[in-house]
């Protein structure tokens, strides 16, 4: 980014797996230069969790993005047409130079740097960048694309002579998973979710066992807005603002367990717990089960308690 601050980085495309998309055309610039453009690859749902297959790179400072898609669940055209700003650019060169300490598989820790410029393309035109490198993803920006219309004979080359309806509707039931498909019809497109999915919170994971014992590792998050990172031992306990879990790993001194939260129960228990107690601590009390069968989950606030019964909890011996 400049001769002293040499970071190559490649340039990613993710969607929520739930909800398929495809590029159409587009670009990362540097002043009108193009540095990565975005090609057809296909189906992209690889989860908003994900840090996306590599399109391109280089190691200047992108100020311009440009990106056409299909959103197949949504039946419509997506276009984001937007400078990079240098505010944005600035916290993109203070990341890369700063990097992160990252917990090697031999348990030592290092500093290492991002690798990845990763675009999120959900639902509603939401579009969020992140930097992303090895067990660690950062939101830098976010961004609202506007609908288009892309004749579906542009878009591809349409053997089957598919009108636009139809092409969308074919679409439709052969990319969109089905419990996808059969929750849009119940409750629609959630259009909002990813961008509220954004908002963080003030709390901290209490955990309660049958007998003595403790986190005897660091643990592995990811959030629900599409951040992860592995939280140092000496950081488990505090209360810190950040987005809410969609994954955490628990080492305990004989078990290993993993949680899987369903985003959107855990969105609704924080903003009803968030909105009766504004401002105050909030607890996600962890209680694991005898014999370390699972881990319980409940949202606590000043008394008021929300459990949480779609979390997917996997247990195992170290």
């Amino acid at each position: 980014m400049n001769p002293k601050e040499n970071f190559n980085w490649g340039v990613a495309v993710i969607a929520p797996h739930t909800y398929p998309i495809e590029i159409h055309k587009g670009y990362l610039a540097n002043d009108k230069k193009m540095i990565a453009p975005f090609i057809k690859t296909g189906l992209i749902q690889d989860g908003w969790a994900y840090y996306g297959d590599v399109f391109s790179g280089g190691n200047e400072m992108p100020t311009q993005l440009s990106l056409t898609w299909v959103s197949f669940a949504e039946k419509k055209f997506w276009k984001i047409e937007t400078e990079i700003n240098k505010s944005t650019q600035d916290k993109i060169r203070q990341l890369f130079i700063e990097g992160y300490e990252n917990k090697e598989l031999n348990g030592t820790w290092s500093h290492i740097t991002y690798k990845k410029i990763t675009v999120g393309l959900a639902p509603g035109g939401t579009v969020i960048l992140w930097l992303s490198g090895l067990n660690k993803k950062t939101e830098i920006a976010h961004y609202q694309a506007k609908e288009t219309f892309v004749s579906v004979n542009e878009f591809s080359r349409n053997p089957l002579e598919h009108t636009q309806n139809e092409f969308y509707d074919f679409t439709f039931k052969a990319f969109v998973p089905k419990e996808t498909q059969e929750y849009i019809k119940r409750n629609g497109v959630p259009l909002t979710l990813w961008e509220e999915y954004r908002t963080k919170y003030n709390y901290r994971f209490d955990l309660q066992f049958h007998k003595t014992d403790k986190e005897s590792n660091d643990r592995e998050s990811e959030y629900v807005n599409g951040e992860k990172e592995i939280i140092k031992v000496e950081d488990l306990g505090k209360y810190q603002t950040k987005a809410l879990p969609s994954y955490c790993r628990f080492w305990f001194s004989q078990y290993n367990a993993e949680a899987e939260f369903d985003g959107e129960e855990i969105l609704k228990a924080f903003k009803k717990i968030s909105k009766n107690h504004p401002d105050k601590n909030i607890d996600i009390e962890a209680k694991v089960a005898f014999m370390y069968k699972t881990v319980d989950f409940i949202v606590k606030c000043e008394g008021e308690e929300i459990p949480l019964h779609n979390v997917v909890v996997r247990m195992w011996k170290n």
